[in-house]
């Protein structure tokens, strides 16, 4: 008994990997029973934790303290945020639907102002920073790189001097070439949509590449889950 109750789990694990991949075969009942259980465990999961670690400690918690120190303000304050967030619940309904959205603009709004000053910092300030200086703090467009590599013509050197020039002259091409307020007739837009679409394909292609590994990495580790882990547990448990 002991030995099923330690198999059945990596077990049932072992079956829904190989029901989601009879999908390279065609689209099946196997693999929509799988997806369906996959579904259906994630949102009850998503359910489960909204309440017990936003719901109860950030809306009921606050409230029975408030009302018991006689903060009623506050406590009001509370139980209006959580009356706006259930008319999410309005969509369940063709009438009511149209209530749902007083919370989206809400929560959209919100989110959209309390972002600003995140994303200038994370997307703009610190990108525009890396477009003038290595990770270092030193120039991009650093001579010396180029006097280092005249007195010593090396490969590394070469690569270190051309490194920062390719990143500046890289990234003004592409703004250029997504700048419309010139026509395509302008000679500098003209003379930079090659360069920049070849740069741009150099990033997507680079960005493909890193998604692509990524997720060679993760059917790596199922297969060995499959091929190499359950099969030592089936045998390190029923002793074969």
């Amino acid at each position: 008994m002991e030995a099923i109750s330690i198999l059945f789990w990596p077990t049932i694990a072992v079956l829904l990997s190989v029901a989601i991949y009879t999908f390279l075969w065609k689209d099946n009942m196997v693999y929509k029973i799988a997806e369906h259980i996959f579904m259906g465990v994630s949102v009850g999961y998503s359910i489960a934790y909204s309440y017990h670690k936003i719901l109860i400690p950030k809306l009921w918690v606050p409230v029975k303290r408030f009302l018991s120190q006689g903060n009623y303000i506050l406590a009001i304050y509370f139980i209006f945020g959580g009356l706006i967030g259930l008319l999410y619940i309005s969509r369940f309904t063709d009438k009511t639907s149209w209530l749902s959205r007083y919370p989206i603009a809400i929560t959209v709004g919100f989110y959209a102002g309390f972002r600003i000053v995140p994303v200038w910092m994370t997307m703009v300030s610190k990108q525009l920073n890396a477009t003038i200086k290595d990770p270092t703090g030193s120039p991009l467009l650093n001579g010396k790189l180029f006097e280092a590599f005249f007195n010593n013509p090396t490969w590394g050197n070469f690569i270190h001097a051309i490194n920062g020039p390719l990143i500046v002259v890289g990234v003004l091409l592409v703004l250029i070439y997504f700048f419309f307020s010139f026509s395509n007739d302008n000679f500098v837009v003209k003379i930079s949509r090659k360069p920049a679409l070849v740069i741009l394909m150099l990033g997507f292609g680079g960005a493909f590449g890193y998604t692509f590994m990524a997720r060679i990495s993760l059917f790596i580790g199922r297969m060995n889950f499959i091929f190499s882990e359950w099969p030592e547990l089936i045998k390190s448990t029923l002793g074969g």
